[in-house]
């Protein structure tokens, strides 16, 4: 084999693997959708299995292209998967964001905040001790 058809032969695993990360981020954003933690956990673990794969491949791709038009095609698929991937992850770790913050209100809510600062009569802010929605004082 010449070393371009390797370096295919690796491109197309490679392409293989991203595409199932690109399914797997998918995935993930339905699954943060919909709330489903057990379907959250199992996709991560199928990431991290398919990322060991694909760092398998990284070392043995450095400037091994014959410089086709086949390897052209198949680096700009690889980089079209790429950037539809960080598109995704984007989206995710922005749902994540949301979902950590809503946690955080509904606790400080809970749980009041140590202190408030609140716009008291005379127009001037005035710290105001734990404010919680539920009575803790029995």
């Amino acid at each position: 084999m010449t070393l371009s058809i390797e370096y295919q032969k690796r491109m197309a695993e490679e392409l293989d693997l991203l595409q199932q990360l690109v399914d797997l981020a998918v995935a993930k954003k339905e699954a943060l959708f919909e709330n489903d933690l057990e379907a959250l956990r199992m996709i991560v673990d199928n990431e991290e299995k398919t990322l060991a794969k694909a760092e398998g491949l990284r070392p043995q791709n450095n400037g091994e292209s014959g410089g086709g038009t086949e390897d052209q095609r198949l680096s700009q698929e690889r980089a079209a998967l790429i950037a539809r991937l960080k598109e995704i992850n984007l989206i995710n770790q922005q749902l994540l964001e949301d979902a950590l913050a809503i946690v955080d209100y509904s606790l400080k809510l809970i749980h009041g905040e140590e202190e408030s600062n609140m716009y008291g009569s005379s127009g001037r802010v005035e710290t105001v001790g734990n404010r919680s929605v539920l009575n803790w004082r029995g």
